[in-house]
């Protein structure tokens, strides 16, 4: 099944990727709108501090390796952004 932006409430309809880096979670997620603003060192900071993160060791999502990158798989990502949002700064 591919993804869209649509999923997420984005009218642009763009393609989603299946996995992102911080870097490109950072882009995609104020690409269709879920967050204002955030760095992929804001992301990382997330990972590191807040409890329902859902990647990781002993987490329901893996982080990969790809080549020299970390990388995880878009949906959750996305999903957590939008159950989380005081999580990047956003309302609750």
């Amino acid at each position: 099944m591919s993804l869209t932006s649509a999923q997420w409430g984005d009218p642009k309809n763009i393609p989603i990727p299946p996995v992102v880096t911080f870097q490109s979670g950072a882009v995609l997620l104020m690409e269709i709108g879920i967050v204002d603003h955030i760095t992929h060192q804001g992301i990382r900071h997330i990972a590191a501090n807040h409890p329902a993160w859902c990647f990781g060791n002993g987490r329901r999502h893996p982080y990969w390796q790809v080549a020299n990158a970390t990388v995880m798989e878009t949906k959750p990502f996305l999903d957590f952004f939008v159950e989380h949002p005081r999580a990047s700064g956003g309302e609750s």
